[in-house]
């Protein structure tokens, strides 16, 4: 690797974006923050109602933006990192620009990754324990309704390093493959 690389897995809710994320931190290193990694800090011990949600998200990024600055400010310029983020973008919304920011900072290629999944496909992840444990959305009626709003409209993320898969027929073992070789590009 010759520079850092600074990693953005992107999608809808389902889409794969952690699993993807650690099997590429498996075999390829790195240091994985997931998007959950932050909201986690205060599931369970913080109780949100739905008419303040909004805020409560916006303030839990507060903390993930200072996490980013710790980082910018004390990691050590000379260690090659691969940091590898997850992160919800719904469509229409544009590429997180601290995180391109943050890879500008410490001299890194910013490689966004967009996962797409068909509909019936999403639905049918998003039922699972293993979201429900991590208090992700995992109804999927509810999921539908987000479907709904956000599927109509094309993402707006452009950029000349980006990587776009659509995973809904894929094995892991083969979408991880497809990522391995945009990355090589960069090594």
């Amino acid at each position: 690797m010759k520079r850092n690389q600074v990693i953005l897995f992107y999608g809808l809710p389902a889409s794969g974006k952690y699993t993807v994320a650690k099997e590429i931190q498996k075999k390829c290193g790195g240091v994985l923050l997931d998007n959950h990694y932050f909201y986690d800090l205060f599931v369970g011990i913080t109780e949100v109602p739905d008419e303040i949600r909004h805020e409560w998200f916006h303030r839990v990024g507060d903390v993930r933006r200072a996490y980013m600055d710790v980082l910018r400010k004390f990691y050590p310029r000379k260690k090659q990192t691969r940091f590898i983020f997850t992160s919800v973008l719904f469509r229409g919304e544009k590429l997180p620009a601290n995180l391109q920011k943050f890879a500008h900072d410490i001299d890194a290629d910013f490689i966004p990754i967009e996962l797409n999944v068909r509909k019936d496909v999403l639905l049918k992840r998003c039922n699972t324990a293993q979201r429900k444990k991590r208090e992700k959305i995992s109804d999927p009626k509810q999921y539908e309704k987000v479907l709904n709003k956000w599927l109509p409209n094309a993402f707006h993320s452009r950029h000349a390093n980006r990587l776009v898969i659509d995973v809904s027929d894929l094995s892991l073992d083969k979408t991880v493959a497809a990522v391995r070789k945009h990355l090589r590009q960069f090594d």
